[in-house]
């Protein structure tokens, strides 16, 4: 295949005396692409295959040593021919120490010379595989993930997806075998760099992988990932066919730190158990703050479970970004836990990249109230399931006079009127014994019934209004609080629900 070359110049002068060479017509080289500054070449490099890059090193801005030292780290399999009108020492050092294969003065940079050069790169490219030439780079990434090294993105602006991969391996292969057989998967989850991607394969011995698949497109998060998904299910049946072996997987959320990317690859391939291909994640809560939170959710006690949440939140520090992914998972894995128990239906418990979406932008008291909030929503139901008769006689007609008025303007003192109690003392009992004030609890209300309506497929103007809901934004904040999905949303996971049917 034809070298693909990019050049880059502030300088129309240049770059035309370059693209006029007639070494273009001759089949062995492909003019791929001309760019004008550092930027722009980025830009394309990030779209295109581009297999040599010739530039300035005097661009204003962002000169070629910044270019250099750019595509170096984001792509070192690109081969960099450096020219310039200065024969200055510390601009060579420094661009051939970014891996420059060489450094021309224009005053001496004919066709006939920058042909042979880009021959012997063309040479020196067929000897060097692909494979071969990430290599440094995945001993650094290795030693970044899991040996305290330094980061080898540090000026990378890239997105990065991460897969974990587990490699179900034969005893009665040997090592040698096995060796051979994990550079070969490697290489396979190499093989799927696409435009706009670049994939790296890291070996963790014996028997997982890393992929970090880097992107410097401006696109969705729902394009990358759909990119990552189709990636590795090509990778996978490729491996299937080949080695007739089982990998299993599981593609990451997003982050948008590095750090937070590491400790989270870290905590995932720690909490691996020897008798499990499947990840099975460890409780990071304390077996003593777990008990604590499943005893409140047993006394019916919902202060003490939202202090307990709080608590639990508390103790991730702020910069762990990838931590607060992990303790929610594992505080919702104990709420779906203590739902089935109570044969309660939960309508929102999120599941891999939704529990990123669910924590993503979330300072921490945020997120601790939203998921304490749950945790409060779920004992309300099995309040109101199994103990309502033990409310008093006022709460009792105070929860009855909410269910046949939620579609009026209902307040505090209306309330307390049919009641027949004093208002003061009544909002009190009634947060004593629910656990919510009146206004929580009329919202509850309002936005079951909502949901009933909208199953029923009533527009959503009218469900506003039957509801009681004086202002469809009101509407719209409280169902989203409750619900933790827009109206929006919730009909689709039903309609996704009813496409399945039951199991």
């Amino acid at each position: 295949m034809p070298l693909s070359v990019l050049i880059v110049d502030d300088e129309n002068v240049f770059r035309n005396y370059i693209s006029q060479m007639e070494l273009w017509q001759k089949g062995s080289f492909i003019l791929a692409g001309e760019a004008c500054g550092t930027e722009e070449a980025m830009k394309f490099l990030a779209r295109n295959r581009t297999d040599v890059v010739i530039f300035d090193v005097s661009m204003p801005g962002k000169n070629g040593v910044v270019l250099s030292d750019m595509i170096e780290k984001k792509y070192p399999g690109i081969a960099m021919i450096a020219v310039s009108s200065y024969d200055d020492y510390d601009y060579v050092r420094e661009i051939l120490k970014n891996g420059a294969h060489d450094y021309i003065l224009k005053s001496r940079l004919s066709e006939e010379l920058l042909e042979r050069t880009l021959h012997i790169i063309e040479e020196k490219k067929s000897r060097i595989s692909p494979w071969e030439e990430k290599q440094e780079l995945r001993s650094m990434v290795y030693e970044w993930l899991l040996l305290s090294g330094i980061n080898p993105f540090n000026s990378d602006n890239s997105r990065k997806m991460v897969t974990l991969i587990w490699v179900t391996m034969l005893k009665n292969y040997s090592e040698i075998a096995q060796s051979a057989m994990m550079e070969g998967i490697g290489r396979i989850f190499e093989n799927g760099t696409e435009n706009g991607m670049d994939v790296l394969a890291i070996h963790v011995p014996p028997n997982r992988f890393v992929i970090i698949n880097r992107f410097y497109e401006d696109v969705s998060e729902a394009r990358l990932r759909e990119k990552v998904e189709n990636s590795q299910m090509i990778a996978q049946d490729s491996i299937r066919r080949i080695y007739s072996i089982q990998i299993d997987m599981q593609i990451c959320p997003p982050f948008f730190s590095d750090n937070a990317l590491r400790l989270f690859v870290q905590h995932k391939l720690e909490e691996e158990k020897e008798t499990s291909r499947k990840m099975t994640a460890p409780l990071a809560m304390t077996i003593e703050q777990q008990n604590r939170l499943l005893s409140a959710v047993n006394r019916m006690d919902p202060d003490a479970a939202e202090n307990m949440v709080k608590e639990i939140y508390e103790q991730i520090p702020t910069e762990k970004e990838a931590l607060f992914v992990i303790v929610t998972k594992e505080l919702l894995d104990l709420l779906e836990r203590i739902t089935l128990e109570h044969k309660i239906s939960l309508d929102f418990i999120p599941k891999n990249f939704e529990l990123f979406e669910y924590t993503r932008a979330k300072s921490k008291t945020v997120l601790s109230a939203n998921i304490a909030g749950l945790y409060l929503n779920v004992l309300r139901e099995i309040r109101g399931e199994n103990k309502q008769e033990s409310f008093s006689e006022a709460v009792s007609k105070a929860v009855s006079y909410l269910q046949e008025h939620y579609n009026e303007s209902v307040s505090l003192s209306s309330c307390a009127v049919s009641v027949g109690v004093n208002s003061s003392y009544l909002s009190r009992i009634f947060h004593e014994e629910t656990g919510s004030t009146l206004t929580e609890y009329l919202n509850r209300i309002r936005v079951e019934k909502a949901k009933e309506l909208l199953y029923e497929k009533h527009h959503l103007k009218e469900v506003v209004s039957l509801c009681g809901f004086k202002r469809y934004s009101y509407f719209l904040k409280i169902f989203k609080e409750y619900t933790d999905m827009t109206p929006k949303e919730f009909l689709s996971r039903h309609q996704e629900i009813a496409e399945k049917g039951p199991d």
